[in-house]
């Protein structure tokens, strides 16, 4: 029997699925000292559980405090305050029982499972049947921004999870349970407080009360597990001032050419002038607005089109947004591609699907850089992305960003340990007035 060509599309999309997997998992780091946001996660967690206030000093002084128990810090991380919540840190804590080489690779097991688990639950749930279903689970998988997570050991594919759930709760009219989940995701990392909007939107008042509820008694759990003082110092370290700024976070962090925050966009686009903030805060409302009124408009959110469209606003208004958090967006490519197979959408809603996953490769891939770097492109500067061969397999991309007007905007986040591979988020930028080129080699980051 001839084998269909939508399932032969799959297969091979699996089969490529197969190749990156080997790929980006030979890339992983194999040093204790390279294990990137992991290295937070279990500071953190293992100071909270020896009793120390991770917040209370900075991360240096923690790290110090808790034992050293990853080798040393780079400038970067030294410089960094811990903005992981409480909450967070409890759930991670069983992780620091291990050794920090097993811990590792304990997580990244967690995170695959968790990877499987909300690919399988919202497929199933809003996903398309059959062969086209395999073919979209493919396309998640290799969407660049759950690379990026693996390298770096996020938490997004975490959080992606708790999605899923709560979404499959609010489809199925259990408002209580997916109130109360979206409230886990917003206890363990602050900023999908925001997915209120869409409860509230929805007018979905047994969910937003469940979500409020569920808020409250996570945070007296957080205390109990936690003590007050940690939770209390979190909550002064992390307090938004606004949609753009954070109290505690460095300016270099939102400003880093990898922060895909919308307000500091706006504001990097408009040289930093004395009227850029107003600006942005005026976008992101503008955003936030239609945001609502779009949801509240909806008479069925059966693909979870709405919740999506809030997953992506409080993205894209989290004070500090890398490229990792584009992993929460995949309910949206779900939904789409369910609703098409349906009830054929507008061109337009598709282009503007396929155009947000292309984009991917630039702001949540190899090429993260892109999306700030542009908003200074000049004459003077030049930009050569060489695809190349590498160990075991695929290194993405090599860049060398050539002296200009570029130059200037790296020299800013050049404040990394010398002797260190790369910096943090997205590529080790080596700049450098002394230096004949602004060099990020980008090579292993995937």
């Amino acid at each position: 029997m001839k084998m269909k060509l939508r399932t032969q599309v799959a297969l091979a999309l699996w089969i490529i699925v197969g190749v990156a997997a080997v790929a980006v998992f030979e890339s992983l780091p194999s040093k204790v000292s390279d294990y990137q946001d992991f290295r937070p996660y279990y500071i953190g967690s293992l100071a909270l559980r020896r009793g120390i206030n991770p917040y209370n000093a900075d991360f240096a002084t923690v790290f110090i405090e808790a034992g050293r128990p990853l080798n040393s810090l780079s400038a970067w991380e030294r410089a960094e305050p811990l903005l992981d919540t409480p909450a967070w840190l409890v759930l991670f804590e069983p992780f620091t029982f291990l050794e920090p080489a097993t811990a590792y690779w304990a997580w990244t097991t967690f995170n695959l499972l968790c990877l499987a688990a909300a690919l399988f639950l919202l497929i199933r749930e809003i996903g398309p049947p059959g062969a086209h279903g395999w073919t979209v689970g493919a396309l998640m998988l290799l969407y660049p921004p759950i690379a990026v997570n693996f390298w770096f050991a996020q938490s997004e594919v975490v959080l992606l999870l708790i999605f899923a759930l709560a979404l499959r709760e609010l489809r199925r009219g259990h408002d209580g349970a997916g109130g109360a989940i979206l409230a886990v995701s917003a206890l363990f990392r602050a900023y999908p407080l925001g997915m209120l909007g869409y409860l509230v939107a929805r007018r979905n008042w047994r969910a937003t009360a469940y979500f409020l509820g569920a808020c409250v008694v996570g945070t007296v759990f957080a205390i109990a597990f936690a003590g007050l003082k940690p939770v209390v110092s979190f909550v002064q370290v992390a307090l938004p001032i606004s949609g753009t700024r954070a109290r505690g976070v460095p300016e270099n962090l939102l400003r880093h050419p990898a922060n895909l925050n919308l307000g500091s966009f706006v504001q990097l686009v408009l040289d930093y002038r004395g009227w850029a903030f107003a600006a942005a805060i005026g976008i992101e409302l503008l955003m936030a607005g239609f945001a609502f009124a779009a949801t509240a408009a909806l008479e069925d959110d059966r693909y979870g089109c709405g919740f999506s469209l809030w997953i992506v606003v409080i993205t894209l208004l989290s004070p500090v947004t890398w490229p990792q958090f584009l992993v929460c967006i995949v309910p949206f490519y779900v939904g789409i591609a369910a609703a098409n197979q349906e009830i054929e959408l507008p061109r337009r809603v598709l282009n503007l699907a396929g155009a947000s996953y292309v984009a991917a490769l630039f702001m949540g891939g190899p090429l993260g850089f892109l999306s700030r770097a542009v908003a200074r492109f000049d004459l003077g500067a030049c930009a050569r992305v060489v695809l190349c061969a590498g160990r075991g397999g695929i290194h993405f991309a090599r860049v060398r960003l050539f002296r200009g007007a570029l130059d200037d905007h790296f020299q800013e986040y050049d404040g990394y340990d010398s002797n260190s591979r790369r910096s943090h988020p997205t590529g080790g930028a080596r700049g450098g007035a002394g230096r004949s080129c602004a060099r990020l080699e980008l090579g292993r980051d995937l």
